[in-house]
């Protein structure tokens, strides 16, 4: 193309302008590569800004600095939220205290704050239900010297009542003094934020600042507490389930005390019942030594039940039997209706009830009067029933009727002492040897007990007999229960015949057993 110009002022014109047009697109060239580079702070030059290129440029790096802004926002979010996120699940403590206090202190810096304070719920469900602070950063205001704030309460416990983040920039000078180096100062703006999730509120968490919280700060901060009503909300289940794993320790703990407690009672049950068998076979052997005829006793129990205090809760057949009475002639009636007048007034039997109410057992062979009026011997013990927390709850007496026993033991008594003194007695063991002897046996083989016991009867036997196979038969017949009579010869300590007129007689135990041998005799002279 060729271009004509008409003179030589027209011609520097037209190469002016291209020259400005050249140097404009060379300074938007630098801007843009300025801009490619990331610098959104370079400066278009007026001479840009005067033509519609430069317009476009500077809307270009607005929209570039609001995209990028965005950007730095976002991520700062999301850096912030993946922080708390690992001090929140690499927290090594289980104490909330502890996880409250190091949130707070790095939410305080992360989102440039000056303080900050968080509340937990307390005495949830119930009419205690309070906010109660739990952790503080750089806090001093006279407000928040009590550490209770009641639902509804202030700012905070309206925040806890309407679950909404509450956002003041214009904050009263009385509300919150924020301390520096500078002295104290009114914080520009302060946040509160629930603590929620799922429409349930944990607590509430609150900042104050000195400069004005961004959009973003609170967005962050609200999306935070999200994460930190969370981690209180494991925390709280945790504890509840730790409770209630105590809880049921302390039961089982308790039930096996409990078991013990009964394992121990049945030992000393079972221990009583063994006594008093014990006794009962004791006194088996008494009764069939003297007399040779009784070989047992009843074996079944009579037992009656009272309170700590005496008064007749339950009682057996058997016992009802022995006393001679209905239940409901004794229910509700004191044990002292069975005792005789004269043991009522002892002292012995006013201690009796306070110390079986301590927890002592009493055993022993009692005297008691059926409602007939008649006497009954009882062989029993009172067992103290304790209940799980060791005091005692009732009286268990066991007992064996010996009224029988007891008159016969007396008449038998009085029949051996009878015999004792006017006859010479000896015990021996079924095979011969020697248990004891009386004054009277003493005096006349001439020995004293002490030389006698435990030989064989073949000591006062003459060598001739010995030999005999009469004598030699003598003891098995004796062992087998055949009792032996007649006029015998033996030898005293100093080598004298003596005759005796004696019986050797084979005593029984309750099993039919022969457990002894007694010879009863009288000396006669040797012409008989």
């Amino acid at each position: 193309m060729n271009i004509q110009f008409q003179n030589k002022k027209e011609l520097n014109e037209v190469k002016e302008r291209f020259n400005n047009l050249t140097e404009q697109i060379k300074e938007a060239s630098n801007f843009i590569n300025e801009v490619e580079k990331g610098n959104l702070e370079v400066d278009i030059s007026k001479s840009l800004l005067d033509i519609d290129l430069g317009t476009s440029l500077l809307s270009m790096k607005k929209h570039l600095s609001s995209i990028s802004n965005d950007e730095k926002t976002r991520n700062w979010s999301n850096v912030g939220l993946a922080k708390f996120s690992d001090i929140l699940r690499n927290e090594e403590s289980l104490k909330l205290m502890d996880i409250t206090d190091n949130i707070l202190m790095n939410l305080v810096k992360y989102v440039e704050a000056n303080q900050g304070t968080v509340f937990v719920l307390e005495g949830e469900g119930n009419s205690e239900e309070h906010l109660s602070i739990i952790s503080t950063y750089a806090y001093d205001r006279k407000k928040f010297i009590k550490k209770r704030i009641e639902i509804g309460e202030g700012l905070v416990g309206q925040c806890f009542l309407e679950k909404q983040t509450i956002f003041l920039t214009d904050v009263p000078s009385d509300y919150i003094a924020i301390t520096s180096g500078l002295g104290k100062s009114t914080p520009k703006s302060v946040i509160i934020s629930p603590l929620l999730i799922n429409e349930k509120v944990f607590g509430v968490i609150e900042l104050a600042s000195l400069q004005e919280f961004a959009p973003h700060h609170i967005d962050f901060i609200e999306k935070l507490s999200e994460s930190i009503a969370v981690s209180i909300k494991n925390i709280r289940d945790s504890e509840k389930t730790q409770l209630l794993l105590r809880e049921s320790q302390q039961q089982a703990e308790e039930l096996r005390a409990q078991e013990e407690e009964m394992r121990q009672n049945m030992e000393e049950m079972q221990a009583t019942q063994e006594e008093m068998a014990r006794k009962s076979d004791e006194l088996n052997k008494a009764t069939s030594e003297m007399t040779s005829v009784l070989n047992g006793i009843n074996s079944n129990m009579a037992t009656i039940e009272f309170t700590p205090d005496g008064m007749v809760l339950d009682a057996n057949d058997n016992f009802l039997k022995t006393v001679k009475y209905t239940l409901g002639e004794i229910k509700g009636q004191h044990h002292r209706k069975f005792v005789p007048k004269e043991i009522v007034k002892t002292e012995e039997y006013n201690k009796q009830w306070k110390r079986l109410a301590s927890g002592e057992a009493i055993k022993g062979i009692f005297k008691r009067i059926s409602s007939e009026g008649s006497t009954i011997w009882l062989n029993a013990i009172y067992t103290p029933i304790k209940n799980a927390k060791g005091e005692v709850e009732k009286v268990v007496k066991f007992a064996t009727d010996i009224s029988v026993e007891q008159e016969m033991l007396a008449e038998n008594e009085g029949m051996i002492s009878g015999i004792n003194a006017i006859v010479a007695t000896i015990e021996f063991t079924p095979e011969g040897t020697i248990i004891s002897a009386n004054d009277n046996f003493l005096k006349t083989v001439e020995y004293s007990i002490d030389e006698i016991k435990g030989k064989h009867h073949r000591i006062f036997v003459p060598e001739d007999i010995k030999e005999s196979d009469e004598y030699k038969t003598q003891w098995s017949r004796l062992a087998s229960g055949e009792a032996l009579s007649g006029e015998f010869k033996r030898i005293s300590s100093t080598g004298k015949e003596v005759w005796l007129n004696a019986i050797y007689n084979p005593i029984r135990n309750a099993n039919g057993d022969v457990a002894k041998v007694v010879k009863f005799a009288t000396e006669i002279k040797k012409d008989k």
